[in-house]
């Protein structure tokens, strides 16, 4: 798609990131990169054939620019007009005559993007991360009907698609027979249709069937779409890197809207426990910025630290390490201001994860993980007790509880919810109806809220925060939300995609060449990110949310897709 001479960085969010799929790949892919075992042409069951070349554009204006600026353009385009079109009279936004306009105005801006993804619809999907941060500030598209950015955003990529298969059929560009898709989805199709299967049960026996079936469709049944979507469309791996690359543009869109919010609107943040002011952005809470970043920022730590071509395009390998640094740094300083403990800590393992993974030579990195060890009993040794006080003593509120006590008995209210519906447990988005009295799921059944500790009976502090909306425990709130066969398949999907990690990175480590080392950072990044947001579950909600159920199925995406270009087999063995 892009030419060598034609690499060099641009405002796209997938900056620093087309490596050398710029000079691999064109606007056609290999029958490798289609499928392992396909060939340009595939034969569908009715006789008709599908081809993996993705559409190139007719417009004779736009063919006036080099593919470089062609593709810039269209990426821009697909920014622009959605973006119009969600700030044009969304009164969430602001309280301007421009935001409170009629919905209507803003649809010609809705039209521009539609076409566009018509005529680049992989580049649309690629990019719809960009739409995660925003999904608390929906957009009245008409009436009393509201839908968040990532919900318009996916509606318009799927409306394109079906359109796009009911005109062309078998010759549709981005069609797969089942056989296809089948093997792209491989050992994860089960564990997914189980997963889809518990989550839709929970919805019948759930308290709240409102809240249940809105929780359905925006945490499970959109992001699996998208995950298929993804499945479909995306046919090279520079398609792949323009996907990570969103995910990091989002980080860095979040990172300047929280930025600008601390030091030119600083009198909007409240002081929180611990006298301190943390940045919210676009959120509700400090702590989701934390969250996600566990899917973002070790992406962008592997592509630093991880071994590259010796050529990336018109860019030395130092110098693409060094925008990289410079593209993380205001993620860090976010970071740093939201005060997220548990991020801290989730991506430092993913740091060290990344690190260990990027040394090849097996003597110096047993010799790295004793000086570790070592370095880190004495520090546990001299500082035990500052860190204890981290941990244990991090973000007290008005009465000295903090925040790590509290969730001790939360995980106790869970456990008691659990043992009383362990198969099906409460529905999505179920917990706070039996969890507690509050204004959200307003109940006068039972409620599993430990207001003072059951043997000393201290007050535990959760009376302070009636409305916690989930267990902050991954595992756990799976669990309370679609019972024990839900969380079974959530575990298997786990095990499964650091399996097929593994076997993705030995693969391209006993097949290395040239081509490949793009791949090796993008699995090891995809693989951290998914290492950081499963560490940070252990003591927050990591999965089931909006922008994070989408985060969680695109990295899984990814890791397929890095299967299928690595050519990696799902049986036998990998040396």
């Amino acid at each position: 798609m892009m030419d060598s001479q034609d690499l060099t960085l641009s405002s796209s969010p997938e900056v620093a990131l087309n490596t050398q799929d710029a000079v691999d790949d064109t606007d056609t892919v290999s029958p490798t990169l289609a499928h392992p075992d396909s060939s340009p042409i595939e034969e569908m069951e009715d006789g008709a054939a599908a081809s993996h070349i993705p559409p190139s554009g007719k417009s004779r204006l736009l063919r006036r620019f080099s593919p470089f600026w062609h593709d810039r353009l269209i990426e821009a385009g697909l920014i622009l007009s959605i973006a119009l079109y969600y700030i044009t009279g969304n009164q969430h936004l602001g309280t301007g005559r421009f935001f409170h306009l009629n919905p209507l105005y803003s649809l010609p801006f809705l039209l521009i993007f539609a076409v566009l993804c018509w005529y680049r619809l992989p580049f649309a999907v690629a990019l719809l991360p960009l739409a995660l941060p925003y999904y608390l500030q929906e957009k009245t598209v008409v009436g009393s009907y509201a839908f968040s950015l990532t919900e318009i955003t996916l509606a318009v990529c799927l409306g394109v698609a079906l359109l796009q298969f009911l005109l062309w059929r078998g010759r549709w560009q981005y069609w797969l027979s089942w056989q296809t898709l089948r093997d792209r989805l491989g050992l994860f199709a089960i564990p997914i249709l189980v997963f889809l299967a518990a989550a839709a049960l929970s919805t019948i026996i759930a308290y709240n069937h409102q809240l249940a079936l809105r929780a359905l469709r925006k945490e499970i049944v959109d992001p699996l779409l998208y995950l298929l979507l993804v499945l479909y469309c995306l046919r090279t791996r520079q398609d792949l890197a323009r996907l990570l690359g969103a995910l990091l543009g989002t980080g860095l869109m979040v990172a300047l809207l929280s930025i600008t919010q601390y030091f030119f609107s600083r009198h909007y943040l409240v002081l929180e426990a611990g006298n301190v002011l943390r940045v919210h952005a676009a959120y509700g809470s400090a702590n989701d910025i934390g969250l996600l970043y566990d899917y973002i920022l070790p992406i962008g730590l592997a592509l630093v630290v991880a071994k590259l071509p010796k050529s990336v395009g018109a860019l030395q390998p130092w110098l693409l390490r060094v925008l990289t640094i410079v593209f993380c740094l205001p993620l860090l300083l976010v970071l740093e201001l939201s005060q997220s403990h548990g991020a801290w800590l989730a991506i430092a393992a993913a740091a060290l994860f990344i690190a260990a993974l990027s040394v090849r030579n097996r003597n110096i990195l047993i010799v790295g993980t004793l000086l570790l060890i070592v370095v880190f009993g004495l520090g546990v040794l001299v500082f035990h007790t500052r860190i204890l006080d981290f941990l244990l003593e991090g973000h007290v509120n008005a009465h000295g509880i903090s925040t790590s006590m509290r969730r001790v008995y939360l995980w106790q209210s869970a456990l008691n919810m659990i043992h009383d519906s362990p198969w099906l447990g409460y529905g999505m988005d179920n917990w706070l109806c039996h969890y507690s009295n509050n204004p959200v799921c307003h109940t006068h059944i039972f409620h599993y809220i430990i207001k003072n500790d059951p043997v000393t009976g201290v007050p535990t502090g959760l009376q302070d925060e009636p409305d916690l909306s989930h267990p902050h425990n991954i595992l756990l709130h799976v669990w309370v939300s679609m019972g024990l066969f839900g969380l079974l398949a959530f575990l298997v999907l786990l095990r499964l995609f650091f399996w097929c990690f593994a076997r993705i990175l030995a693969h391209l480590h006993a097949t290395e060449r040239e081509g490949n080392l793009h791949m090796q950072w993008m699995t090891i990044g995809v693989g951290a990110a998914m290492l950081a947001a499963f560490l940070h579950g252990q003591v927050d909600n990591s999965f089931l949310e909006q922008d994070l159920s989408f985060c969680f199925w695109t990295l899984v995406a990814a890791l397929l897709l890095l299967r299928v270009f690595s050519e990696t087999s799902w049986r036998g063995r990998v040396r």
